[in-house]
This record gives C-alpha cells, structure tokens and sequence, in this order.
C-alpha cells in the first residue's frame, strides 16, 4: 500500500472484468465512457474547475487504482484524485471530437488510479462539461451522480462557500453467500440449456472477443417521436409487463428476421445497485442474458417478459459466472450473447447551480461491447433516442440501415398505435 492509500478493499466481479480486459486488450474503446453535462448561463470557468476538483474529492471511485495483491486484483483508495486539470476545448466542440481529444492509449492508468479527465468546451451561452471515464468506475447512472454533485459544488462556490462535498465512501463489495451461489448457477444451467448463438449475417466469420475491443465503430442513429413511446407504454400496459420489454422483444425479432436465428440470447445491463448506493459513482451494473424464444409466435411480448423474469431471478450471480456456468465449449467469440440491448429509462432532471443550470445530455457508448448493439434513450419530452453500432470490421456494420428498418417496422407490429414505421435520421451513418 502507498502512503497515498487510505483503504485496500477486493474489487468487484465486474471490476476484475474490466481490470482483465484492459490487460488483453489495452486502451480499448469498450472499457471507455465519455460523459457529457451542459452547463446553461453565465459560467465562471475557475468556479467549474473547483467544482470538479470537488466532485472528484467526494467519489472515491473517481480516485482508485487496481493493482494486484496476493494474486487477486484489489482497489486501492487514494487519499487524492489523480488527474489533469480539466482541458479546455473550443466552443461547439461535440462529443465525437471531445471523445478525440480526451480519450488515448495514455488517458488512463488503472495501477495509478489515473481512472478520469475533465474537458470543458465554453461558449456564448454556458459551457459544456465532457468527462473521460475508465468503465471500471463509472456507468450509465454515475452520469446523473456526477451531474447532480458538480451543479451542488459549483453553487457553493459560485456563492462564496467552500465546495467541500461529503466523501462518499465505497462499501466493499459483497457477492452471493455460497448456497446463493450456487441455486443461481444451477438456475442459470437450466435457463441456457440449449440456448443458440445469433447467427452472424450474411454467414461471414464470426469476430475474436479480442477483435471486437479494438475494432471502430459504425453507428447508425435514429429518433422516435413521442407517438411511438405512448404506443410502446400501451402496449405495454396490455402485456403487464414494462416498455422496455416491447422495445426488447421488436429489438429481438429485427435480429432475427436479419440472420434466420432463434432461441438466441440478448445481453443487457441492469442496475446493480443496493439501497443506500443511489448516491455513488462507480461501475455497479451487471450484463445479464435475455433469452428470444418463439418471436414470432403469437404472445411474443409475453415470452420476452417470461424470459426478462428469469434473467431477474438470476440478477445477483456475476455476468462472468454466468458465463461460466452456461459455457461447456470454450470459444473466441462472445460467449451466451453476441447482441446487446440497453435501455436508459431513468428520470433525468435540470440541477440549479446557482445562475447556472446544468443537465446531463445523453451520450453513445465509445466502443463496441457486443458484436451489434442498440442503445435506446427515452427523453423527457417523450422521444425515444437510438443509437444503434457495430464494429467496423464486422458483418453487421454495412447492415446498421437495414436492421434500423427492421427495428422499426417490428416496434410497429408490437404497438401498433405508432403507426406505419417513419425513418427518421437526422445524423445518418457515422
């Protein structure tokens, strides 16, 4: 332990995941997350730069490293952050050139704790606040965390008072007792019995696991108006399941419709966070599977839900472990799902911060997790934001267009309220 270091603590399964996939596939895009907040009025860059600086005081995630103790991988709080001062960027700059100038082979440094940096972009009217994040300590969530804590230390120091935030400090992580484990292993076993893998489409090879952490990225974008999501909660409604089960179950049978597959799995991150962990930064998600059977038999919906239930059941064994228990054949592609599906649902608010206003802007992953992968955003005005990617050495990269469509034009077979299926693409192909 360093004189710097106030606490050793296990890491997290999904922190020796990223902590793994940073030493087979160095500086990666997919162990990468790039924030976004806007800060509307008149910002003072040096009361931002403060408010930062105390953002990062408070979260311990934002000021550990990961280092190897007794052959395991352990976190290590520091008692200050480790990071540059905040980059200035030029006014306009957006999220793809931010994501160039803040993201590199020399950005992070786990063993270090050099784990984020700061860029701020200012304009004419506020600023916008951009933070490079190493996955292992950051999710989607954190983002609405991160907001909430700069736009309270940028009130108190916009009004004259020190920004100093109450540490946050992480609880080590607990895992499943060992009768837990192992009924969700055995629950896992049964729930992937004879589970398919997604056919690649156009029957080309199937990428490396390795291939797929360093590949670029195609993308191909997408917004629904709030028709579409009123359609979805309907139906919704007449499933008794959530939203995000029809989105899922359109997602599932555009993905088969493309490659002939079925009885495949779709990975997708859920929040694994216990009471009293709303509040913190830190990477504390698990990727579960959702077993696609039948999609195109009448009760589809119904199926995906039964399929989301199980997945829930099993929520507390580690994606890792879950691979384990599933997996009898080792392989170099993405073991249990080759598609992810993420569906970002949470209430996203404008935080006062003094005479300015912040509020987080929704932003695409940086790297490819899976071999194909949508991510929905729903809006507070009711628009539903898809950004749908995949690597650019992939099969699935020159087909982004046609399974947009096909999302689409499932999404109004399920809700059929939305009406015949209207492209809309205000970017078009990345």
């Amino acid at each position: 332990m360093t004189e710097t270091a106030l606490r050793v603590q296990p890491a997290s399964a999904l922190e020796r995941q990223f902590w793994l996939g940073e030493q087979i596939a160095p500086s990666s895009g997919a162990n990468w997350v790039l924030a976004e907040v806007r800060a509307d009025g008149p910002v003072d860059l040096s009361v931002l730069d403060a408010a930062l600086s105390a953002v990062a005081r408070r979260h311990e995630a934002l000021r550990t490293a990961f280092v190897i103790e007794d052959g395991q991988v352990v976190r290590t709080v520091l008692a200050e952050p480790v990071a540059e001062p905040p980059l200035r960027l030029a006014a306009g700059t957006g999220f793809a050139e931010a994501a160039a100038a803040l993201l590199g082979a020399d950005t992070f440094d786990l063993a270090a704790g050099r784990v984020h940096r700061a860029g701020v972009a200012p304009d004419a009217e506020g600023a916008t606040v951009f933070l490079a994040v190493h996955h292992i300590a950051f999710d989607g969530l954190s983002q609405e965390v991160f907001a909430t804590d700069l736009a309270r230390a940028y009130g108190l120091t916009a009004g004259g008072r020190a920004p100093d935030l109450p540490v946050r400090e992480r609880p080590a992580p607990a895992g499943p007792a060992p009768a837990q484990r192992a009924e969700l292993t055995a629950h896992w076993r049964t729930v992937l019995a004879g589970a398919a893998d997604l056919p690649v489409p156009g029957g080309g090879p199937a990428p490396s696991q390795r291939a797929l952490a360093q590949a670029g990225l195609a993308e191909r974008r997408d917004i629904c108006p709030p028709g579409v999501w009123q359609a979805v909660c309907a139906a919704a409604r007449r499933s008794s399941c959530s939203p995000f089960v029809v989105l899922l179950a359109a997602y599932g049978r555009a993905l088969a419709e493309l490659t002939g597959g079925a009885d495949f799995c779709v990975g997708t991150p859920v929040v694994a966070r216990s009471a009293g962990q709303e509040d913190e930064l830190g990477c504390l998600i698990n990727t579960l599977p959702v077993r696609m059977p039948e999609l195109f038999a009448p009760g589809a919906v119904e199926r995906v839900w039964a399929g989301v239930r199980d997945t829930i059941v099993g929520s507390a064994l580690p994606c890792d472990e879950i691979v384990r228990a599933a997996r009898t054949v080792a392989g170099r592609r993405m073991p249990v799902y080759q598609a992810v599906f993420a569906f970002e649902s949470w209430r996203r608010v404008e935080h006062p911060a003094g005479p300015v206003r912040m509020h987080t802007v929704p932003v695409p992953p940086v790297g490819a997790v899976a071999e194909i992968q949508l991510q929905m955003c729903a809006l507070p005005d009711g628009t539903l934001k898809c950004v749908l990617q995949a690597p650019l050495t992939g099969s699935w990269a020159p087909r982004l267009a046609d399974l947009m469509l096909g999302f689409r034009t499932q999404l109004g077979l399920l809700a059929p309220e939305s009406g015949p299926p209207h492209l809309i693409d205000p970017e078009g192909p990345a």
